[in-house]
């Protein structure tokens, strides 16, 4: 896994802690070959960095910021939990946006976490991806993502 904080220290980009669970469930499982990270909310240091709608509150810019720190807390819950594996590579990741009615840039945001999984993970990063938009995320959050990962 120090590759993965090696490619992020060449980008200008330090993992973060690893969050803890905000409620009663556990922050990663294993389930054969695959590992299923939990969603993660834009925490830096323990406290919600991004918290709001967009399209009201906050931007295409603020949540593809967002989604970059999500990105970041799925990486940081990733090395944390692997021990005896190693990471194959990102299946799926599904995004949740915290956003108006009127909004519809969904894809762009989540790139924020795409583009961040790729310098990261370089050929390890390819997946598909599933984004919704909704009215309202735990704590206000303005983002949350999941993933799941093959490993090796």
């Amino acid at each position: 896994m120090s590759d993965i904080k090696q490619n992020l220290k060449s980008n200008g980009i330090i993992l973060p802690q690893t969050p803890a669970a905000a409620g009663n469930y556990i922050a990663t499982t294993i389930a054969g070959n695959l590992m299923f990270i939990s969603g993660q909310l834009p925490f830096r240091d323990g406290k919600l960095i991004y918290k709001g709608q967009l399209g009201k509150e906050l931007t295409t810019e603020d949540g593809k910021a967002a989604a970059g720190l999500c990105a970041l807390n799925l990486l940081s819950q990733i090395t944390s939990s692997l021990k005896q594996y190693t990471l194959k590579q990102i299946v799926k990741i599904e995004g949740f946006i915290n956003c108006s009615e009127s909004f519809s840039e969904h894809a762009t945001v989540l790139n924020g976490a795409s583009d961040l999984l790729s310098k990261a993970l370089l050929e390890k990063s390819g997946h598909i991806r599933t984004v919704m938009g909704c009215n309202s995320l735990p704590l206000g959050a303005a983002i949350e993502i999941s993933a799941i990962i093959e490993l090796e």
